[in-house]
């Protein structure tokens, strides 16, 4: 394999996993996004998306300049719809595959994470997939179940089958 196809391949991983993340917001019932996890007194669905959105532009402000985003970002009286989020995820889920391009490429730095734009990558979709679990969590334990055809086609055969 070239490092050519490997690139690709690696980009495609994050598409895919993107996709997935975009994928169940869209099939979050509404009641489902004031959803906490039983026994945690910690953020409810929409806040956890929205903290996904805050944590990538954050490494991508980071990684761009050097300079840290520090204050609150989630403002919980004014919480984002389902629209903002969705368009604010798939714009953050571009801009990381168009960094980690120029990175894979030696264009882009990746500042911490060994320098190495694979391991933060690693760190993104093993972060993202973490809070994604509570959220599947959350949404179960409200009663507010996502179809069996979401949580396992739609969430695991992308990866698995490619659909």
């Amino acid at each position: 394999m070239s490092s050519h196809d490997l690139c690709t391949d690696l980009l495609d991983a994050w598409r895919v996993h993107n996709q997935i993340l975009l994928f169940l917001l869209a099939n979050i019932p509404a009641k489902g996004f004031s959803a906490v996890p039983a026994g945690s007194k910690g953020r409810d669905v929409k806040a956890q998306f929205a903290h996904l959105q805050s944590v990538r532009t954050g490494w991508l402000q980071y990684h761009r300049t050097g300079i840290r985003l520090t204050g609150k970002r989630y403002d919980k009286t004014h919480p984002p719809s389902r629209a903002q989020l969705k368009k604010a995820l798939t714009r953050s889920g571009k801009e990381i595959e168009q960094f980690l391009g120029e990175a894979f490429k030696g264009n882009a730095h990746v500042r911490m994470f060994g320098k190495n734009p694979v391991r933060w990558m690693g760190y993104l979709i093993s972060h993202e997939s973490h809070h994604r679990g509570q959220i599947m969590l959350a949404v179960k334990q409200s009663g507010a179940k996502l179809p069996e055809s979401v949580a396992l086609n739609g969430l695991w055969g992308k990866w698995i089958f490619g659909k």
